[in-house]
């Protein structure tokens, strides 16, 4: 098999289901709320690749294009799609929309983290488009950025296989990050957050400035410096589009006491059951919290 749901991952070997996945699968029963969604495992890319001929043309000045356009597998597409209508059924929506995001276990490694160098295709709608973005997450492990990084810290991508978490898309009022120790003082009694409104990829990717809420783990004391949320990410159709704050939201902060303060207890609970400092994405929905990624705080 080749997929595995999201609940069931944590039985998988790291190498086929990856960080990303694996932690999100060990916290599942932990009190915190996280959009469902199946793994498509790192063998599949390697039957893609080898039923392509493509593993000799890594070289070729072509090779992300020859990648785009080579055919997925027929069994695998079949589960691909078959996995995509049991989420629908699981979740309820016919027309559901998906996240399509790398999971490698390159991604968190202590002193060289992958996170940030592959690609998350949004708001994913259809199953063509699934198909299609699928391709396009396992074309970036072979982007000329991926491959810079790692000739800097000396890795061999090869090393790390790659899997695709599928995901039920959260189209959040608020999202942001949220780091379980102050990444600049190193202060273990403090958490920070980085909240703006929309899609948190406005966060992740650095266009906007956010919202900084500090908080004492031991007072509850919360320390607020308001950013500017210049833009914000909104899905549209199949796809996101980026839209200017209106003066009101720039000038509010974006998350109540009660929300900041919820965020500090799921961020303590997650960070008990790893025994090590986080580093969780979440977004929030019509007040309720959901939590997209949690991982090491790494390099």
């Amino acid at each position: 098999m080749f997929t595995v749901f999201l609940r069931e991952a944590n039985k998988e070997s790291i190498l086929q289901v990856g960080t990303k996945a694996l932690y999100l699968a060990n916290i599942i029963n932990e009190g915190v709320t996280i959009p469902d969604g199946f793994i498509l495992k790192a063998d599949a890319l390697n039957r893609f690749m080898t039923a392509n001929s493509l593993h000799n043309q890594l070289s070729h000045e072509g090779f992300i294009e020859l990648f785009l356009n080579a055919p997925i597998p027929e069994e695998i597409e079949k589960e691909i799609i078959s996995s995509y209508i049991k989420l629908k059924e699981l979740t309820g929506y016919q027309d559901l929309a998906v996240a399509v995001r790398s999971s490698s276990s390159a991604e968190d490694l202590q002193d060289a983290s992958f996170a940030g160098q592959y690609d998350t295709i949004l708001n994913v709608r259809d199953e063509e488009q699934l198909l299609y973005a699928i391709k396009q997450c396992w074309a970036s492990v072979f982007s000329e950025h991926a491959r810079d990084y790692a000739a800097q810290k000396d890795i061999s991508l090869e090393d790390f296989p790659m899997g695709i978490l599928i995901q039920q898309m959260v189209y959040p009022d608020v999202a942001g990050v949220v780091f379980s120790v102050n990444p600049i003082t190193e202060n273990t009694e403090e958490i920070i957050i980085n909240a703006s409104y929309g899609l948190g990829e406005s966060i992740v990717s650095g266009i906007v400035t956010p919202d900084t809420f500090i908080v004492n783990k031991k007072t509850k004391s919360i320390t607020k410096d308001l950013g500017l949320k210049e833009v914000k990410i909104l899905p549209i159709d199949n796809t996101t589009i980026e839209v200017e704050t209106t003066l009101e939201e720039s000038e509010a902060f974006c998350l109540e006491d009660e929300e900041i303060l919820s965020l500090e207890s799921i961020t303590n609970i997650l960070e008990e059951f790893y025994s090590f400092p986080v580093d969780i994405e979440f977004a929030i929905k019509d007040g309720k919290t959901y939590i997209l990624q949690s991982r090491p705080i790494t390099a």
